[in-house]
Formats: C-alpha cells, structure tokens, sequence
C-alpha cells in the first residue's frame, strides 16, 4: 500500500502541472493542491465505475465539480469556495464508503482516490487561508495525521482524516 501511495503521488505531481495551468488564484502550491484533488476524484471516478454504481457516485461528482470551481475562483470566494467543497467531500467519502461496505477490493483503491483528494483540500486551506490563528489551527490538525498516513490501517487513517475535515469545517 505504501508503495501504491507513492507511485501515486508521483503521478498526480507530474498531471498536476498541467492541471495547475487552468487555476486562477496564482498561488502554485495551492494550485497543486486543488488540481491533485481533482485528479483524484476522478481518478475515483473513473475506479467506481467498474465497481459501483451508487450515491457514492453522483456524491464524489458533485464534490469535484466544487473542487473544479475553487480552481476557477477569486481570492475573494477562496475560504468559501473551499468550505462548501471539503463539505461536499466529506459527504462523498459517507457515501462512497457506504457503498463500498458491500463491495469488492476496488473499494480500497476507490476510498483512497477520496482520502487523498480530502487531504489535498485540507492542505490547501491551509495554504491560503488568510487569518493566522485559522491556518495554524488547521496545520496543527494537519500534524496529527501525516504520523497516521504510513503508521495505520488505511481505514483508520481515512476516518481520522474524515474527523478532522470535520474539525477544520467548524473553526472555518
């Protein structure tokens, strides 16, 4: 699984420069964030449907079509941009998982699809959210999970991160 994860990361690294071209806000750190969670999403997408065919779809559809927004949006609709995509997220990752509980092995390689893009979105309020106290917050949540990536089962690491995007939700 570790090895998957970083054979990932390196090609959504490689796409997301491509990707990053189309981001509005001019920050590229941000820029990768918002368009690595993108591909990932679809990414899932593209795992759900040899697998699913369920909420869990039209969910994760939804969440990256706000995923896609915040790339395309102003400085000024940033935070809430990113608000309302991390809730549609969360809501995609009850979704699929509930899916999945019925499902085959696909489902580990589909929910990590969401964990990986739930992350990029955590990251990337982090990157640009603009009252200090809020982003130091946010980075301290953010420190409790990167021990979990590599250190936990997949599911416990995906259900912590979930927690916490719940967390970051209510101080924004």
């Amino acid at each position: 699984m570790v090895s998957l994860r970083l054979i990932f990361l390196v090609t959504v690294i490689i796409i997301s420069d491509a990707i990053g071209d189309k981001c509005e806000n001019g920050n590229k750190e941000f820029c990768d964030l918002i368009g690595d969670a993108h591909k990932a999403n679809e990414d899932g997408l593209k795992l759900m449907k040899l697998v699913l065919d369920g909420n869990g779809t039209k969910a994760l559809q939804l969440a990256d079509s706000f995923v896609v927004a915040v790339l395309k949006a102003k400085q000024s609709e940033l935070i809430d941009g990113l608000k309302t995509a991390l809730t549609a997220q969360l809501n995609a990752y009850d979704k699929v998982k509930a899916d999945c509980s019925s499902s085959n092995g696909k489902c580990e390689e589909v929910l990590f699809e969401v964990g990986y893009a739930t992350l990029g979105l955590i990251m990337a309020i982090a990157e640009v959210h603009p009252v200090a106290k809020t982003k130091t917050t946010i980075e301290d949540i953010l420190s409790t999970l990167y021990p979990l990536m590599f250190e936990s089962n997949a599911s416990v690491y995906r259900d912590k991160l979930h927690a916490s995007g719940q967390q970051i939700l209510a101080i924004m």
